[in-house]
């Protein structure tokens, strides 16, 4: 596969994005609690190969905090429609920064090239993130 620029939204369409992907390097599926409630599926990028194009108003941010663990993820949000469109983690100036994509927010996305793209799995639950899961059926 190659990287292609890929365009997503919301549902009602108020946040638009775009991002340059190339799903041979894969997408991931994780088990913690906020990812499987949300059946998360997604593919992490690099800031620069990301770009809201539309919507910074309608965004909100849920960021949760495990016990004991520092503030990471920024989960964003529409505030009109609810759709996780993407997030984002990492420090920029350590050069740690990345977007992690919402597949099904992919408005142009091949059901054909996705699918044959590489899955992971990882155990976010267990904060195991280099390993699989016990039980994925469920992801």
């Amino acid at each position: 596969m190659v990287m292609k620029t890929y365009s997503g939204s919301c549902h009602c369409c108020a946040v638009r994005f775009e991002a340059d992907i190339d799903f041979a390097e894969g997408s991931t599926r994780c088990n913690c609690s906020v990812c499987t409630k949300a059946r998360a599926w997604f593919v992490s990028v690099p800031p620069e190969r990301a770009r809201l194009l539309a919507g910074a108003d309608a965004l909100t941010d849920y960021q949760w905090t495990p016990a004991g663990r520092r503030p990471h993820l920024h989960y964003q949000f529409c505030k009109t429609c609810g759709i996780r469109c993407f997030g984002k983690d990492g420090d920029a100036a350590a050069g740690t920064a990345f977007w992690y994509v919402n597949v099904a927010a992919l408005d142009d996305v091949n059901p054909d090239e996705v699918a044959s793209a590489p899955l992971r799995y990882i155990d976010g639950r267990h904060d195991k993130y280099d390993q699989v899961p016990k039980d994925t059926r469920l992801l």
